[in-house]
């Protein structure tokens, strides 16, 4: 029987089922030892452990340059201002992503233009950002969702036949693959979050990687302080501006350098231990009617795998996603309605002129949404159960959330009877 229905729940294990935000015993160990040896716990230039770091990463990702900052919002906010985005200046960016790949645009009063997602992957669509092009725009923002790239191939051949620049979010992607090429390799720069649910994490922390010398420039002006910028900018014009800087900082914390860069040495480990969690899931769920695993098309590698959702057909089903999901909770599983985060095109900022960012002063060029307006996204969303991305948990809790799924798709006949029982009645005369 169905827990929701009075039956025993199948998952007793406590929540949290994954605890993204731990430390594990090894990031301590390598903490302690830099401590240990007399490490600092600030950096002032581009030294120390912070410049080793800063060249793995720029040749994990086949790049020139690496600028790390103290979060990928700040990482984002550092390649928008590397390519020289101005105020007015159109960015074509998804409306199914987290509100961090977006939302550092408003500070340099660019306007976002939200755009919708492919039905399968859940990524921004090529063919929505063409109709969405014009005169004014200077840049497409592309989310890698959950670990699978967007179709860069065609997003790279509408930038250059626009003049465009590509922003890759890699957030949820590191160390994906698409046709053979990494994820954040693919676009004009790329910027990513080492932030606490990430797989290579400083608890806080991000990057952008380029191989744009000026964006590399702009970028440390905009965060760093006189040190760094001593070294790193060297352009005749850019170096005029070396004592003041543009007024930020973003500098990464010593220890989360430390932290960061231990992952990073074992990220083939951690991916190797995420999918054998999230390859198990599918398959316990990949033959069930009403619910479908994510799909990975043949030429891609998620990589990290930031993010798990499954789809699910309540109109086949005949049982709404809230009370599956409820049912599903029932059984102990930690799960959620319509993924981890909203469409940002239902969300209060993009509905209303004043915004109060500067009180009085709506923002003129500002674009406003209506539901509806981004129907392939609305259709993705509404339809996805998000789920824990297990790393290191037993197998035996990855084993017990495919057991409970099945449970309730198998008992969904006893659900929709209870549902019906419970209706109010209808009224007769």
């Amino acid at each position: 029987m169905l827990a929701a229905l009075g039956g025993t729940p199948e998952v007793t294990a406590p929540h949290p089922h994954n605890d993204l935000c731990a430390f594990s015993p090894r990031d301590v160990e390598v903490i302690v030892a830099h401590l240990d040896a007399g490490g600092t716990t600030s950096y002032y230039g581009r030294d120390g452990e912070l410049r080793e770091f800063e060249d793995e990463l720029a040749a994990f990702f086949g790049r020139t340059h690496c600028v790390a900052v103290n979060s990928g919002t700040n990482a984002l906010h550092s390649a928008f201002f590397g390519i020289g985005l101005q105020p007015g200046d159109e960015v074509i960016v998804p409306s199914y992503t987290f509100l961090a790949t977006v939302s550092p645009l408003f500070a340099l009063r660019a306007v976002p233009v939200l755009a919708d997602c492919e039905r399968d992957t859940g990524n921004i669509s090529p063919e929505d950002i063409a109709r969405r092009i014009t005169p004014r725009t200077k840049a497409i923002v592309v989310t890698h969702q959950f670990g699978h790239p967007v179709e860069m191939d065609a997003v790279m051949d509408l930038a250059e036949r626009h003049g465009l620049k590509v922003v890759e979010d890699a957030s949820l992607a590191f160390g994906a693959t698409y046709k053979g090429r990494r994820a954040g390799s693919l676009g004009h720069v790329a910027a990513f979050s080492l932030g606490s649910t990430k797989m290579v994490s400083g608890g806080q922390g991000g990057a952008l990687v380029t191989d744009d010398p000026e964006v590399m420039e702009r970028a440390n002006l905009l965060g760093h302080f006189v040190r760094r910028s001593v070294t790193e900018v060297s352009s005749a014009f850019y170096r005029r501006f070396i004592t003041t800087g543009y007024g930020h900082n973003y500098r990464m914390h010593a220890l989360a350098v430390t932290m960061a860069r231990g992952r990073l040495h074992r990220l083939d480990e951690l991916i190797a231990s995420r999918h054998e969690r999230l390859d198990r899931l599918s398959a316990g769920l990949a033959d069930l009617p009403f619910i479908e695993p994510p799909v990975t098309r043949s030429y891609v590698h998620r990589g990290q795998w930031g993010g798990y959702t499954a789809s699910y057909d309540a109109e086949a089903a005949g049982v709404d996603i809230d009370t599956f999901v409820a049912a599903l909770e029932a059984e102990g599983l930690e799960v959620a309605a319509r993924g981890y985060h909203p469409l940002l095109h239902r969300a209060e900022f993009f509905r209303t002129a004043e915004d109060g960012y500067y009180p009085g002063q709506p923002w003129q060029e500002k674009r406003l949404y209506s539901e509806g307006d981004l129907p392939e996204s609305e259709w993705h969303a509404d339809r996805q159960i998000a789920f824990p991305i297990f790393l290191d948990e037993p197998l035996e809790l990855v084993d017990g959330y495919v057991r409970a799924v099945r449970k309730v798709v198998e008992g969904l006949h006893a659900l929709k009877a209870d549902l019906a029982r419970s209706a109010p009645a209808a009224f007769t005369v």
